[in-house]
């Protein structure tokens, strides 16, 4: 080979070499302002996020101020909360009348009739039975319960 050819040739290496650097380069560059620009996006978002999360805690600290109210509320109204009985009771003893109170539960006393028994012993489809059954209706469901 002559110096010319091996001129050429080199010339020919280097200008390969020149174009690859720069396809290097540009390549490099790319990824460079992609990662750049994909972390900048990333920043942005995480911080949306975090003022996100800071409202919604607010809010729950809100929601939480305002369950502690009602429960305060709602307890204060359970003290001050009168029943029927008491308040028969009261009245009763206002005009001199000591009130008595009947055991509730098992030892509850039993009716005088017991309307279902009385319902069912009677004949089916019979007048009766019929009447009975108007005249007692609210004491035959509730015992068929």
């Amino acid at each position: 080979m002559t110096i010319e050819e091996q001129l050429l040739e080199a010339s020919a290496a280097l200008s390969g070499l020149t174009a690859e650097r720069d396809d290097l380069r540009a390549t490099v560059e790319k990824l460079t302002v992609g990662a750049a620009a994909e972390l900048e996006s990333l920043k942005v978002e995480a911080s949306v996020k975090d003022a996100s999360i800071a409202s919604l805690t607010e809010v729950v600290k809100t929601i939480e101020a305002e369950a502690a109210a009602l429960k305060a509320a709602a307890l204060e109204a359970e003290s001050t909360k009168v029943s029927a009985s008491k308040e028969a009771a009261k009245i009763a003893a206002s005009v001199g009348v000591v009130p008595v109170a009947l055991p509730q539960g098992d030892g509850a006393p039993a009716e005088a009739v017991n309307h279902y028994v009385a319902f069912m012993a009677l004949p089916v489809g019979s007048k009766e039975r019929n009447a009975y059954f108007e005249a007692h209706r609210s004491a035959i469901i509730k015992a068929s319960f």
